[in-house]
């Protein structure tokens, strides 16, 4: 068969091929396979394939053959008209150099075919309705492979099907990539709101911003007002230990400009733009090569009720640093993390918001027992004893954070009832008499009217914990008051409490008696063991008070002198 022949044969093989080729939707495979081919064709030892990204004006290094070093580079970008790629897509043309080493256009500084000894290269830019699409680039070929119109014609016509194959397929793969962004986004965004402890918050937020955007690290700044300044609380990525007590005044780098602006800005390039803050980075020892900085703008918040509502604001910004694989940001980074950072403001926000209720609330607990305290000045910070070693005993016993913190409110309540006992009874110096000691058994029973009339058995932290109150003076064998109730229908709540409030008060000064000696008082609560008191809130109290958990009243006092003369 002559050479007339087995043209259009060789074409019919090679469309065929192409057709194959166009058959995958991978767009990793197709290009890869379309090199390989043009390759065999053109009968290259080596090549290349850049793709086009025209939103950033950029080539993106896609394919690899026939060079270990170039491997290296996979994903690299460089500006669209750099070496004699940007030579291709500048003329629209495919075109063979005979001696690449020495052409002025060849771009030496990339390293892009370190390891081949460079002779030939053959240039073929990719086009769609005359708009370019990538580049691809054989070396070491012989000039007959592509000298004749012919083999133009085919190499033309192959690139031509494959071309519309190329641009569907990376649509796809860009369709599928926001798609797994979105839901990724939707599922980070239900994470959020499971957690309003600020710190482990701001540390979810960056985390997430890096995985999603796929960048190096990212951070929080808070405004702090009493400072006037921007304090940066959290970074994500490796260097986040070294960063998170940063500040930078208000209006000051990037972060500044955005957070009194409200912008959203992108650079790509940071030591090009005069807004770029050197001093973070040489004091955090990171190296700040792209930004995409937005602001965390709180929404209005209706709080309900007579508290109305909390207005919006700017209440600080973030940023994501260095997206990896050496692209920049696009624009779908930015509509991402405009997103994630409306949700993190909201949910940051809400969680000041409780922290400050949460604050209130603490301090009220703190000036009624102070109360407490005022009108009975022999059992001085009882109240506030009870608590600690009731949580003491509570995490030996390996209770739940929730229910610690119950019983720490609780306890801390659990004499609030002495408010009415009258004066004359609580200040008495002396033992009381059996009608007065009859009005002082009935504090429990006080205390729970004062919750109660108060509306505070209401809430949750109260509506389990108040058998704190109840029931901390009741005994296992049913001796005990106001109820006389017996082993388990005394709460954990009442049986932890009332190890913790004998302990405290036999170990504390009273004015009709000194302290008793740790060790007997030890020894009085385990011989109590079963019959007044919970064996297993004995034990905890043991184990918390060998740990150092529970310091006596004096043992405190000493504690806070030492402390002072330090």
């Amino acid at each position: 068969m002559n050479d007339q022949e087995q043209a259009p044969k060789r074409y019919l093989e090679i469309i065929q091929r192409a057709n194959q080729i166009a058959a995958t939707t991978q767009l990793d495979d197709l290009l890869d396979r379309l090199l390989d081919l043009i390759i065999e064709i053109t009968q290259s030892e080596a090549g290349t394939l850049y793709l086009y990204d025209a939103a950033t004006d950029e080539l993106i290094f896609k394919v690899v053959k026939g060079s270990p070093a170039g491997e290296a580079l996979l994903g690299r970008r460089l500006p669209a008209n750099t070496g004699l790629a940007g030579y291709a897509l500048q003329h629209r043309q495919p075109f063979f150099v005979n001696d690449v080493a020495n052409d002025p256009r060849w771009n030496r500084t990339f390293g892009e075919m370190g390891s081949l000894d460079l002779r030939t290269m053959f240039c073929v830019p990719l086009l769609l309705r005359g708009e370019p699409v990538g580049v691809v680039q054989v070396f070491n070929g012989a000039f007959e492979a592509v000298d004749e119109q012919e083999e133009l014609l085919l190499i033309d016509l192959l690139t031509s099907r494959l071309v519309t194959e190329i641009e569907k397929a990376r649509l796809l793969e860009e369709s599928q990539q926001r798609e797994r962004r979105q839901h990724a986004l939707v599922e980070i965004v239900s994470h959020l709101t499971t957690t309003l402890e600020r710190d482990e918050l701001l540390r979810r937020i960056m985390s997430y911003a890096c995985e999603l955007l796929e960048v190096e690290a990212a951070s929080i700044w808070l405004i702090d007002h009493e400072r006037n300044d921007l304090v940066l609380h959290i970074a994500g990525g490796e260097n986040s230990e070294r960063v998170e007590s940063l500040r930078v005044p208000r209006g000051q780098g990037i972060i500044g400009h955005v957070i009194e602006t409200g912008e959203t800005v992108v650079v790509n390039d940071v030591q090009r733009d005069h807004r770029f803050y050197q001093g973070l980075d040489q004091r955090s020892g990171f190296q700040t090569r792209a930004i995409l900085c937005v602001p965390l703008r709180s929404p209005q918040i209706i709080l309900g009720g007579e508290r109305g509502e909390v207005e919006g604001m700017i209440i600080g910004g973030s940023q994501a640093l260095n997206p990896k694989h050496g692209r920049t940001f696009s624009n779908d980074d930015i509509v991402l993390f405009q997103t994630l950072a409306s949700q993190a403001a909201t949910v940051i926000r809400l969680a000041e918001l409780y922290r400050e209720t949460d604050s209130l609330f603490t301090r009220i607990i703190a000036a009624i027992t102070g109360a407490i305290d005022l009108k009975d000045p022999y059992t001085r910070g009882h109240s506030q004893r009870v608590s600690d070693f009731s949580v003491a005993i509570a995490q030996e016993l390996g209770l739940s954070r929730e229910q610690i913190y119950q019983l720490r409110i609780a306890s801390k309540l659990h004499d609030v009832g002495k408010i009415r006992v009258p004066d004359h009874i609580l200040k008495k110096p002396g033992r009381l008499d059996e009608e007065e000691f009859a009005e002082m058994r009935r504090h429990p029973l006080y205390g729970i009217e004062f919750l109660r009339d108060n509306g505070l058995l209401e809430l949750d932290l109260l509506r389990e914990s108040w058998t704190a109150l109840a029931q901390h003076h009741e005994r296992l064998d049913g001796r005990g008051y106001p109820y006389g109730l017996k082993g388990e229908d005394i709460s954990l709540f009442g049986r932890i409490v009332a190890v913790a409030d004998v302990f405290d008060a036999i170990t504390s000064h009273r004015p009709y008696r000194p302290p008793m000696p740790i060790d007997e008082a030890l020894a009085l609560l385990q011989r109590g063991a079963g019959t007044e008191f919970d064996p297993a809130c004995v034990e905890a109290l043991i184990r918390a008070r060998a740990k150092g958990a529970i310091l006596t009243q004096d043992e405190r006092e000493q504690a806070i002198a030492s402390q002072t003369m330090e």
